[in-house]
């Protein structure tokens, strides 16, 4: 009797000894003799008794056991909480949402910047033999070398472009 007592405990559900003893002939079991199992199970179907009957809380005791005025946990009056499961489902699809929304986003202004990046280095790669050329020429203008320097720095220029002499190539 004291296995199930304890189960009903953290409901405040109290129960008589006539009560358990008319469970147990029911279910045909030894009131003496019950396992954990068998106690669980017939505090279980008390507590689904109280609850299909609205007399969780007996012998004029109110539930939560102060009489302060509030309304208990199975109060008819008292408004119901949407599940718990409900709530992490909601709240899952709304932060997936969001982040879909994010990534989204990021895509956008990613392929953004990258596609300005490439136009950008498509740019410099076009414009590099023209820069080339014209930093050439103006560092040549600098120097004011006459004809054969010239023609020196423009072999080491063939050269190292091209991997040969141009005393060769015009050989």
């Amino acid at each position: 009797m004291e296995k199930i007592k304890q189960f009903l405990q953290p409901y405040n559900i109290e129960v008589t000894d006539d009560e358990i003893l008319q469970l147990c002939a029911q279910v045909d079991a030894d009131i003496d003799q019950l396992t954990d199992q068998q106690a669980q199970a017939m505090a279980t179907q008390i507590l689904e008794q109280r609850q299909a009957t609205g007399k969780l809380a007996t012998n004029g005791k109110s539930k939560n056991g102060n009489g302060n005025g509030k309304l208990g946990k199975n109060s008819p009056r008292r408004k119901s909480i949407p599940p718990l499961q409900g709530a992490i489902a909601h709240a899952s699809q709304v932060s997936n949402q969001e982040i879909q929304s994010l990534e989204d986003v990021l895509n956008v202004g990613i392929d953004a910047y990258t596609t300005d990046k490439a136009d950008q280095l498509l740019s410099t790669i076009r414009n590099a033999p023209k820069n080339v050329v014209s930093k050439f020429v103006s560092k040549a203008m600098e120097e004011e070398a006459d004809v054969d320097s010239f023609r020196a720095i423009g072999d080491e220029l063939v050269a190292g472009i091209f991997g040969i002499s141009p005393t060769n190539a015009a050989e």
